[in-house]
């Protein structure tokens, strides 16, 4: 009976080791939200042109899965014997397509979905492959916004804090919580045998970002670039499209230009409708393909900067 208690064991720790090696994750107890209220999935419906993932090849067993004619959704795609690790799944049809492309042209199921952050056009989906018998981790901020907006989504089945590194068929994946950012449930998804990162929204790639900075936790997008530009990447998804390491240092000096600058105005005793008419972009930026967003970003800036202007 010690013997067969003792390989019972074993095998527990061999398990743990092999598939959630250095890590703080914690499994979700997903029972309680069996029942739960979810709204309708405007994805679900029948393909329509655009709607279907190509599956590109980028180094290796690394993939991006990438919607067209647009430059994105996105994200990255591993493929070892054992089965494959998906990040971000972007809408119902088309997780259909991508799980199975994946079975069809690597004869192996998706092992894992990696949901980089709560924001439904990245996330929409995730259910077809929990259901295909995936497991769905994301970090622990992201399960009271897919319950509490009542996201028509899976609830992830594992989720972490800090960090948290999956092996699979030989190859490593490590997931990093590093700040609040885009949102309070963003993480980096790290691919160390290929440079690669996983990088959405965050990440930009000679764009200016979305609209009017939503969802933004400033201090923690600053320090999270700040991280992004000490790692070994060679390549970036930024969940819309691709980058480099050195397009994120014209990002981050874009970032902190235009929030000292509206900071500095408001202090002046600025208003929102003098602000727009005295903030000025560096010649690169104006030449960024999506600077008619200027207007909406220093919105969301502003906005940012007097909720959070210290001394008051």
């Amino acid at each position: 009976m010690r013997i067969i208690r003792f390989c019972a064991l074993a095998a527990v720790f061999a398990f743990a080791a092999n598939g959630w090696a250095q890590d703080d994750s914690q499994p979700v107890d997903r029972s309680q939200y069996a029942s739960r209220e979810v709204l309708s999935d405007p994805t679900a419906g029948p393909c329509k042109d655009g709607d279907r993932h190509q599956l590109v090849q980028i180094n290796g067993n690394l993939y991006r899965h990438v919607l067209r004619p647009l430059t994105g959704p996105s994200g990255l795609v591993l493929i070892t014997s054992e089965g494959a690790l998906v990040v971000d799944s972007e809408g119902t049809c088309a997780a259909r397509f991508l799980l199975e492309d994946i079975k069809d042209r690597f004869h192996v199921p998706v092992k894992y979905l990696i949901l980089t952050h709560a924001h439904f056009d990245h996330i929409a989906g995730s259910q077809v492959f929990q259901q295909a018998g995936a497991v769905v981790i994301a970090h622990k901020n992201a399960v009271e916004p897919i319950i509490g907006e009542k996201l028509p989504v899976a609830v992830p089945d594992r989720v972490f804090d800090k960090q948290m590194t999956i092996t699979l068929g030989g190859e490593t994946v490590v997931l990093y919580r590093i700040a609040p950012s885009h949102s309070n449930s963003m993480i980096q998804v790290y691919f160390p045998k290929y440079k690669a990162l996983d990088c959405p929204d965050v990440c930009r790639g000679d764009t200016l970002p979305f609209q009017d900075l939503h969802d933004m936790y400033y201090d923690g997008w600053i320090e999270t670039v700040r991280w992004i530009l000490k790692q070994d990447i060679d390549f970036i998804d930024t969940g819309h499209d691709t980058a480099n390491l050195a397009q994120q240092q014209v990002h981050l000096d874009y970032m902190i230009d235009l929030h000292d600058q509206i900071l500095a105005l408001v202090r002046q005793g600025r208003q929102w409708e003098e602000m727009y008419r005295n903030v000025h972009f560096s010649d690169k930026v104006k030449k960024f393909r999506n600077f008619d967003n200027a207007t909406m970003n220093m919105l969301g800036m502003y906005r940012w900067v007097v909720e959070h202007q210290r001394g008051l």
